[in-house]
Order: C-alpha cells, then structure tokens, then sequence
C-alpha cells in the first residue's frame, strides 16, 4: 500500500509571491496617503481661518479706526477687537500642528466687495506641490 502524505502549508515560492505583491501595492499606496494627509493638513489651515475672513470682511464693510470710512484692511474688528491670526492689512496665516502646512489668505479690495488669494505653502520650507481647491501651491 502506497499512501501520499497530503500536502500542509504553503511552499517557499507562494509566500515569497505573496509577499511581492504586498510589496508593490504598498509602493503604490504610501505616497498617495502622504499626498491625501497634506491635501488634508492645508485644507485643515485654511479652514482654520474661515472665522476670522467674517470678521476682517464685517471691518471692511462696517469701518475700522479713527475715520471709520469702509474699505480699511486691518486686524481689528469694527469693535476693535483684535482678530487671531492676522498679520497686517488683513492678511490671515495659519498653520496646522500636524504637517505643518501653512495658509495664507490675502485679501483684495474690489468694487465694494472682498476677494481672498489663497497661497498654501510648508513650514519646513521644502516644495509643495499639494494645494486644495482654490489655493495655490507654493
């Protein structure tokens, strides 16, 4: 009588193929998540500011200082609180803590109404080639 020992486990060769495939698939997914967690960060950044456009936004219509003519850029509110993360002339910046993605909005002064550049750049000050929607990558 002849019996065959029933084969158990995996050969050498199929896990080494298996591994391999991991490998590549894992070469293809790293840098896109870093790209989707920058994305994520400068989103983050500018999101931050949101508040603090309505309120430089409320200054240039309602008037801020002395003259309390509208059309004045500045970091107070038209009651002359202080708003977070301006810089001068209404100029917003923020940075994320994770990342370290940093946002800078500038407002522009158009017929009565404000438009926002957006700008986003790196803390580490290396290239950035990753901005969302409506912002510049610097």
């Amino acid at each position: 009588m002849n019996m065959q020992k029933a084969q158990q486990g995996f050969t050498l060769i199929e896990l080494m193929i298996v591994v391999a495939i991991i490998g590549i698939l894992a070469s293809i997914a790293i840098p896109a998540y870093q790209d989707y967690m920058t994305k994520a960060n400068a989103s983050a950044a500018v999101a931050n500011l949101a508040g603090q456009k309505i309120k430089i936004a409320e200054a240039y219509t309602v008037g801020v200082g002395a003259t309390g003519a509208p059309g004045v850029l500045g970091c107070n509110d038209s009651a002359n609180i202080a708003i977070p993360n301006c810089t001068g002339s209404g100029v917003l910046a923020n940075t994320t803590a994770v990342g370290g993605m940093i946002a800078t909005l500038t407002p522009t002064e158009g017929t009565g109404e404000l438009t926002w550049g957006c700008v986003i750049t790196r803390s580490d000050g290396t290239a950035n080639t990753v901005a969302p929607k409506g912002c510049n990558a610097s």
